[in-house]
């Protein structure tokens, strides 16, 4: 039976409403403390892991299959009553391109992460070395896309048995965090379940993050902690990213427009295939020959006129010896092509609407375009990617705080501060390189150079630290180049020969 529920408007009145997803299919759930969470043999634990599994659960399967092309709606069975028509499924993977698009943008180019201490040198370059073991960068761009398919994405920073910290991200379908009733919404505890194998649906296994300790479940054993591993994060160290304020996905709130999209091109795909299976209307008689006697004799004598594309009728008699007239014809549904094909356009046109993503694929959106007119194209997805950005950074620094924790327990850095690690996005967002070095060229001297660099980042694909160690670099080899020239200079001929015969003897030597 189809979920439903019960709305009293503002002037009392019922309506019975059928949402497309449950509405508690995106709460947070929250508890007052552990001791809650875990009394009566976990029963409220076994309580927010069954609504997980049972009414959030399904929403990011629906949301993650609309992203892979297993559109739901458009692939349910007996969608077409006739069973001697055409039943094409026309599949449009919106919800790919919406979240792609939003990856490549927001992550395309790597999350810039600095630290606001010269003087700690080991804090800059463990969080560099940790950065580039963990391939933070690929983990980032996973985590955008979980995000812009589900709202919700997981990661989980943990030790390894080699002694080393990991941070990966988790699946979104079998993770949720519980958090306090604080206003600051402090993580109590982080949980993961999966089946104990692959082909045991019922039997699963839960993984519980508290700030102290990793407590394994066995679903299968009356819910018994199976293991109890101690860690030293200090919290949870299992992290949630939200796309938006609402924990919605980018193409949750178009999920019936794409339905209408994938509707009307299947029913135009199938119009066409039955009109190749048109009804042919007989208006007289068909002249047969004497011996089709029998129906099995009289189609096939028409297969052979259909094939000779010829059609011999006769036309009827009435009682008073009058012949009527004949005439052959299909019969076929008509299709206004102009007016479907508006339609089509319209929907396709919400889509990008609402879901604030450019049609790149519009001609008015051509590669001609100067990057300041591309930004006034994405001005509403711009608007949202700094919303979800400000979530993300948050989130990012968590990642970081809880390897700080764990490194300095271990003395591999000292004296780390959260306020002082620097987050910058730079959006991947076509740029025209010229306008890029003019107005960078305006700015020298103007503002710091730091400043200056980071703006030529567009253009030259190397951000402003390394390019300042390169020109650094580059200027001590150019004074090295200048005093040996000076010193050159003062040479007379004659010094200039002796040098050379002594390197030459020094080289003679080092070759005996």
């Amino acid at each position: 039976m189809a979920y439903t529920e019960t709305f009293v408007d503002s002037t009392g009145q019922t309506h019975t409403l059928k949402p497309r997803f449950h509405r508690q299919a995106r709460m947070r759930y929250r508890a007052e403390n552990l001791e809650e969470l875990f009394a009566d043999d976990f029963k409220l634990l076994k309580q927010y892991i069954n609504h997980h599994q049972t009414v959030q659960r399904p929403r990011i399967q629906e949301l993650l299959d609309y992203a892979e092309g297993n559109n739901h709606t458009i692939l349910e069975s007996e969608r077409r009553k006739d069973q001697d028509m055409a039943d094409t499924r026309a599949v449009h993977n919106f919800g790919e391109y919406i979240a792609t698009f939003k990856q490549g943008y927001l992550v395309g180019n790597p999350i810039q992460v600095s630290y606001d201490d010269s003087d700690n040198e080991s804090v800059v370059e463990f969080l560099d070395e940790i950065s580039k073991d963990n391939s933070f960068h690929q983990l980032n761009r996973s985590l955008v896309l979980d995000l812009s398919k589900t709202g919700r994405a997981y990661d989980l920073v943990y030790r390894t048995q080699e002694d080393e910290t990991k941070a990966v991200k988790l699946d979104p379908t079998a993770t949720f965090v519980i958090y306090d009733m604080t206003k600051e919404e402090n993580s109590l505890v982080g949980v993961r379940y999966y089946d104990k194998n692959q082909f045991s649906n019922n039997q699963k296994i839960i993984e519980v993050y508290t700030p102290d300790e990793i407590l394994i479940i066995d679903s299968s054993k009356d819910f018994k902690v199976v293991d109890r591993t101690p860690h030293f994060f200090g919290t949870v160290p299992l992290t949630e990213y939200l796309n938006s304020s609402n924990g919605m996905g980018d193409y949750e709130s178009v999920l019936s427009l794409i339905d209408l999209y994938d509707a009307s091109q299947s029913d135009t795909a199938n119009y066409m295939q039955d009109l190749s299976d048109a009804i042919l209307a007989i208006i007289g008689r068909v002249s047969f020959p004497s011996d089709c006697d029998t129906a099995e004799k009289q189609i096939e004598f028409m297969r052979k006129m259909r094939k000779a594309r010829l059609l011999n009728l006769e036309p009827p008699v009435d009682a008073n010896g009058n012949e009527g007239s004949v005439d052959a014809k299909y019969l076929y549904k008509q299709y206004d092509v102009n007016g479907t094909e508006a339609y089509k356009k319209r929907v396709i046109d919400d889509i990008h609407k609402i879901t604030n993503t450019p049609d790149l694929s519009d001609d008015n959106f051509s590669g001609t375009q100067s990057g300041e007119a591309m930004k006034w194209k994405i001005f509403g997805f711009d608007q949202k990617r700094v919303d979800m950005q400000a979530l993300f950074e948050k989130s990012l620094k968590r990642r970081y705080k809880l390897i700080a924790r764990i490194s300095e327990t271990l003395k591999e850095i000292q004296n780390f501060d959260l306020s002082k690690v620097r987050v910058t996005f730079v959006p991947n967002l076509p740029a025209d390189a010229s306008n890029v070095v003019t107005n960078a060229k305006s700015l020298y001297g103007v503002v710091s150079d730091e400043t200056v660099y980071s703006m030529l980042q567009s253009a030259t694909g190397v951000d402003a630290k390394t390019e300042m160690e390169r020109i650094e670099k580059q200027q001590q080899n150019s004074s090295l180049l200048s005093i040996q020239l000076e010193k050159n200079s003062r040479l007379s001929d004659k010094d200039l020969n002796e040098e050379d015969e002594n390197n030459g003897e020094r080289v003679l030597e080092e070759e005996d």
